[in-house]
């Protein structure tokens, strides 16, 4: 060992446990540190008059009543402010609430618009293409007509021979007085015939017809469930938006939970201090404890009027002490 070394008699002793306790024992050291006094002897210690101490008491006292209004005054403006201002940012909170619902019916009516048109344009083209196939299917059956007027004309040429057939029938078969009846035979055959076939041809567009109806209701129904699943995009865009918008408040308020909680710890701590300091100045004056455990206003004024008072008479005694170590250096 060093010869100028000494042995700590006071070592740090790192605290353990939680660190509110040892917060809390921080400052109650701190305080107890500030609030020690020096003891002197009795022949050392000045006696003033009892009326200059209640005298000077009632001066601290007036400072400290004027200090607290002061101070009452600054925290009524403050609060004013801050009213103020929470006034000018729920105002302007109502402002981006309507502006977002306006921008929201905007873009709905855009989209409702857009898909419209493109229902309009898909519906177009349908008919444009179902007319270009109309068109593609008469152009066909008007070739298809004249192909069969050229044959019919060569099969008349070609079937003169049958008009001596018929002639030869006639004169066979004794029911048909000239060729004419046969023809009116073949006739009433052909016109039942045709019957037949209109008949069918009527079934076939009543078929056709309703084979359209069916296509049209299909067609309906898909616009409709088009609609359907666009309203849908936008009620769950929407409930997005608004789900999002529920996260991003849950997450500031559990954060404001967070602040307020750290500062209601501190304010309990500090209550406590102060309601600690209040009870050991009451105790070492022999005083009354008067004042509630929730009046912190008036716990602070006394322990206030403690500390002035203990300073008055630390500065008393100082000056006394000087003033002594004067005489004694004139008199030595």
């Amino acid at each position: 060992m060093k010869k100028g070394a000494m042995k700590d008699l006071a070592p740090i002793a790192i605290p353990h446990g939680p660190p509110v306790v040892c917060a809390e024992e921080y400052y109650n050291s701190l305080m107890q540190s500030s609030m020690m006094v020096k003891k002197y002897p009795v022949w050392d210690v000045a006696r003033p008059t009892p009326q200059v101490l209640i005298d000077q008491a009632r001066r601290d006292l007036m400072d400290a009543d004027e200090k607290l209004a002061q101070k009452r005054e600054e925290e009524a403006r403050n609060r004013a402010a801050m009213d103020l201002k929470w006034a000018e940012l729920r105002s302007k909170e109502l402002l981006l609430k309507e502006s977002f619902i306006s921008f929201n019916k905007f873009i709905r009516e855009n989209q409702e618009k857009r898909d419209r048109a493109e229902r309009k344009m898909a519906a177009d083209e349908e008919a444009l293409e179902r007319k270009s196939r109309e068109t593609d299917a008469m152009r066909m059956r008007v070739q298809e007509m004249e192909e069969v007027k050229l044959m019919m004309e060569k099969q008349v040429k070609d079937y003169t021979i049958y008009e001596d057939y018929l002639m030869a029938v006639v004169h066979k078969y004794p029911e048909f007085k000239q060729p004419l009846d046969v023809l009116n035979r073949y006739e009433a055959l052909a016109a039942a015939k045709n019957t037949l076939a209109d008949r069918q041809e009527r079934d076939l567009e009543m078929l056709e017809s309703a084979r359209q109806e069916i296509a049209a209701l299909t067609e309906e129904k898909k616009l409709f469930i088009m609609g359907l699943n666009n309203t849908l995009a936008n009620l769950r865009w929407q409930y997005d938006k608004v789900r999002n918008r529920v996260i991003k408040w849950e997450l500031a308020l559990h954060r404001l939970k967070e602040t307020a909680a750290k500062r209601h710890v501190e304010l309990c701590h500090v209550k406590s201090a102060i309601w600690g300091l209040y009870v050991k100045i009451c105790k070492q004056k022999g005083l009354p404890v008067e004042v509630k455990v929730t009046d912190f206003e008036q716990q602070l004024v006394v322990v206030m009027r403690a500390l002035q008072e203990l300073k008055r008479i630390y500065r008393i005694a100082q000056r006394r002490s000087k003033e002594k170590d004067a005489e004694s250096a004139q008199t030595g």
